[in-house]
């Protein structure tokens, strides 16, 4: 026996032009189906409305994998609520290329936290993710 499932159409409800109004940057929890804590992923949704799923380091371990093309985002922590310290771009192609000084800087600005954006696969498509989440813009 077979059976149809159907599934609902989502469809954007807003506006074309609403979509230039730059929002602020926020933070989001993911629901992964397994795994509950044992996946440290976030997600921040930034001025745009576009989201970016990270993985969630704590700032003190440094990242490991510093020399592979990323966005790197430094947040500080009050409570349950987090704000983006800074944010730039990995790689040993960029002009900074990966600065250790940088995170001296952010954990001095109150960073604890390091998320790792893996998913821009371009240099054009990590620094549009580093002004979309940048704090002082």
């Amino acid at each position: 026996m077979s059976a149809v499932v159907q599934f609902p159409v989502h469809v954007a409800r807003r506006p074309l032009a609403s979509a230039r109004v730059s929002s602020p940057v926020r933070d989001e929890t993911l629901h992964v189906a397994s795994g509950g804590d044992l996946l440290p992923l976030r997600a921040w949704r930034g001025r745009s409305g576009r989201r970016y799923v990270v993985s969630v380091y704590p700032l003190t371990a440094m990242w490991q994998e510093a020399h592979l093309d990323a966005v790197l985002i430094a947040v500080a922590r009050e409570g349950e609520a987090r704000r983006i310290v800074g944010v730039c771009e990995s790689s040993p192609l960029s002009p900074h290329g990966f600065d250790s000084a940088w995170f001296g800087q952010m954990r001095a600005c109150g960073a604890v936290e390091l998320h790792v954006h893996l998913l821009a696969t371009s240099a054009e498509a990590r620094a549009a993710v580093v002004r979309d989440l940048h704090p002082f813009q």
